[in-house]
């Protein structure tokens, strides 16, 4: 018994599975929005689907990019408010190392003419040394000293202006 039983339902199941469509499903009324799919169907809704998802994308992307890319977006706009605010310090920067160059500039060439009377002052004050060792047995000793004082006042100046 348990063998007709067994061979009763693997019939079945084999009938069953081997049917295209089955006809005690309704077709027709009430009842056929129970209908089988068939796969051009199934496929023609799966390109619907897939057009409607596109179009969704589509429509939609740009504000979900927008909501992505907003704290990069933050960033880069901080990150060029820094590098404005660096720029506007090199310039001032610039500015300054121009300025210091130019008055270095200046000291330099003020220097370089104080030097050169410097050096003028010191062969023109050589040349009376010279002359005055070479005459200082003729000179009266009232010069001498009147020189010696002079020389003794300018260097008593030099030495209060320096302090």
């Amino acid at each position: 018994m348990n063998k007709l039983i067994t061979i009763t339902i693997l019939l079945s199941a084999l009938f069953l599975g081997s049917c295209s469509t089955m006809s005690f499903l309704p077709t027709e009324g009430g009842g056929s929005k129970f209908n089988l799919a068939t796969v051009e169907y199934v496929q023609a809704q799966a390109e619907l689907q897939k057009a409607d998802i596109i179009d969704n994308l589509a429509t939609n992307m740009s504000g979900v990019l927008d909501s992505l890319l907003a704290d990069d977006r933050a960033a880069v706009e901080f990150l060029s408010l820094q590098l404005d605010s660096l720029d506007a310090a090199l310039l001032v920067l610039a500015t300054r190392i121009d300025t210091v160059e130019m008055n270095t500039e200046r000291a330099q060439m003020s220097m370089s003419k104080e030097l050169t009377a410097v050096k003028t002052n010191a062969s023109s004050t050589r040349m009376v040394i010279r002359r005055i060792n070479d005459n200082i047995d003729a000179l009266p000793v009232k010069a001498l000293e009147t020189f010696n004082e002079a020389i003794n006042d300018y260097l008593k100046k030099d030495e209060a202006e320096t302090e």
